[in-house]
């Protein structure tokens, strides 16, 4: 049966998931894919953008591409790297960061909705273990 398959599982969870945060990041002005690396600068604002290829799961032309838009529409800016200017550093510009936390309080509503119900010692077990399904993958270890 294929609620008892993990990959469909989680197919479904992502799917309910993402539809909710793409809804609030419409109603913010935001594209499919923008929310997530708008989260990801909030941590690591000045990273390079194969950073952000990586902790985003985003190939080097999707995220080409993200960048541009959100630099026209004000979120973002790029500057050359000192020692490499080949390199580019991606910072949140004023109104990039007001809209990343607003998609950050909305991502944090969504995981609330998802785990309601569940006690905090079976989501910190249900959370590490999701870190290691995902170090698995990454791994390719099949």
């Amino acid at each position: 049966m294929l609620d008892q398959e993990l990959h469909f599982m989680l197919l479904r969870a992502f799917h309910h998931s993402n539809r909710r945060v793409q809804q609030n990041a419409a109603e913010n002005g935001l594209y499919p894919g923008q929310p997530k690396i708008l989260e990801y600068l909030i941590e690591n604002d000045g990273c390079i953008a194969r950073d952000i290829c990586q902790g985003c799961v985003l190939d080097k032309s999707t995220m080409t591409s993200l960048l541009a838009r959100m630099e026209k529409q004000g979120l973002v800016m790029r500057k050359e790297s000192a020692g490499d200017r080949r390199a580019q550093h991606i910072y949140m510009t004023r109104k990039g960061r007001e809209v990343a936390e607003t998609i950050k309080a909305a991502c944090i509503r969504i995981d609330e909705a998802a785990l309601a119900g569940i006690p905090q010692a079976d989501r910190e077990v249900f959370l590490r273990t999701l870190k290691q399904i995902i170090r698995n993958l990454e791994e390719d270890v099949i």
